[in-house]
């Protein structure tokens, strides 16, 4: 028997230039309790964006992604996995994650990879700062400490 169709694993769209993640983040870097990089999706549409951040991730020596874990508050058409040439990738839907992130668990390493996701509408300068911050800083900083200068009227709503 089939599972219903929203617990069927989606395949994973062909991946083009106009769907490449836009994604910063160096694998050794793994800093506990603070973003390793960051990704600036295109949409709010998980369906639409998380094959790109998956393939873009895959395609890093020694990174195999397993699990995916996003709030669940950012998103609109989170599938439950995704599937392409290999293995399934579970999407978890949190609501106790920091917003402004993602948590990836890849095959082989206990610790999860936090990125810290720019907000589609950020212009590009500022887009690519806040990645570079996120993939740089030699603190600790959490996605909710790299605020773009759009963001910030935002938050102070």
């Amino acid at each position: 028997m089939n599972p219903p169709v929203a617990n069927r694993p989606q395949m994973i769209p062909h991946v083009d230039a106009k769907t490449t993640a836009r994604v910063i983040f160096d694998p050794g870097l793994i800093r506990h309790g603070a973003v390793d990089g960051g990704w600036w999706p295109r949409s709010r549409n998980a369906l639409t964006e998380l094959p790109g951040l998956i393939a873009a991730l895959d395609a890093r020596p020694g990174v195999r992604v397993q699990r995916l874990g996003v709030h669940r508050d950012e998103w609109d058409e989170i599938p439950h996995q995704l599937t392409s040439d290999g293995p399934a990738v579970r999407i978890d839907w949190i609501t106790a994650i920091p917003h402004h992130t993602v948590s990836v668990t890849t095959a082989g390493d206990p610790e999860p990879i936090a990125l810290l996701v720019v907000s589609p509408d950020t212009p590009a300068e500022s887009a690519w700062d806040a990645m570079n911050i996120a993939a740089t800083s030699p603190g600790i900083p959490q996605a909710t400490d790299i605020v773009t200068p759009e963001e910030a009227p935002r938050r102070l709503r």
